[in-house]
């Protein structure tokens, strides 16, 4: 292409854009629902999310409960949603199911309703509102769609939701053991071993479970060191069973070696 043509083609594409400009700018500042819904579908079908979501959040009131209203909900939601703005999409797909449960768009909107949150999830050490959130509204999903179109989808953000949460309950019983709390570690362990049988932290729990006992164990008096040593035994041994070629298990028989000892003293 020679200079000539490159300028006739900058001149276009910029008249185009005063001219989209000028077109938004007007529909922004009309009373005609009519021209903003126009607008704003045609900003949302060119992929400008950012404007198409200030036109819809003026008309979108208006149209629910009309024709048009389940397309502008829809296109609202998803224009949030294409901008990473999870949480007001999130808020707009459960506005959107309220009113339109029966859609032919429901099925993908509870969804996106879930994976909003799934992605709004933060790191296990921090709260986990979102994250419950996120598996309640997927497990809806998989409930109400065994068959659906994003079943495989849902559940693996189901499994990795589970895990950011086993993963904040093993940190937690961990920090037990940390901060020398054995009794409370052991009990933590307990739970989580009983409630998280197919946990990827199930190894290292049981692991600190065994080293909480024996440490209370050594830490005990007199007459409870025979009954703590002897429960410390029974923890190596279903641990030694289970994961006989676990990266602990030097740790763990250099304890249990102990443990014997001890119990032969007594």
């Amino acid at each position: 292409m020679n200079m000539k043509g490159k300028v006739l083609t900058f001149i276009v594409v910029l008249s185009f854009a005063f001219s989209s400009c000028g077109e938004y700018q007007k529909a922004l500042k009309s009373d005609d629902y009519e021209l903003k819904y126009k607008v704003a579908k045609a900003l949302y079908d060119k992929g400008d999310y950012n404007r198409s979501m200030r036109l819809w959040e003026k008309v979108v009131g208006y149209y629910i409960g009309r024709p048009q209203g389940e397309d502008a909900l829809y296109m609202y939601a998803d224009s949030f949603y294409k901008r990473k703005k999870y949480l007001l999409a999130g808020y707009q797909y459960e506005r959107f199911l309220k009113n339109y449960p029966r859609s032919e768009k429901a099925e993908e909107v509870l969804f996106l309703q879930g994976k909003c949150n799934f992605l709004e999830s933060p790191k296990y050490s921090l709260d986990q509102d979102a994250t419950y959130k996120a598996l309640d509204q997927l497990q809806e999903y998989i409930d109400r769609y065994p068959n659906g179109a994003y079943l495989r989808e849902a559940n693996n953000m189901v499994l990795e939701l589970l895990n950011k949460l086993q993963h904040k309950s093993f940190e937690i019983a961990k920090g037990y053991d940390k901060i020398r709390d054995y009794q409370a570690a052991i009990k933590s362990f307990d739970n989580f071993l009983v409630e998280n049988p197919g946990s990827t932290f199930r190894e290292e729990a049981m692991y600190y479970r065994l080293h909480s006992a024996y440490e209370l164990a050594k830490n005990s008096i007199k007459s409870k060191e025979k009954q703590r040593f002897e429960e410390a035994k029974s923890y190596y041994e279903l641990f030694s069973r289970t994961y006989p070629e676990s990266n602990f298990m030097t740790k763990a028989n250099r304890m249990y070696q102990d443990i014997l000892k001890k119990i032969s003293e007594l």
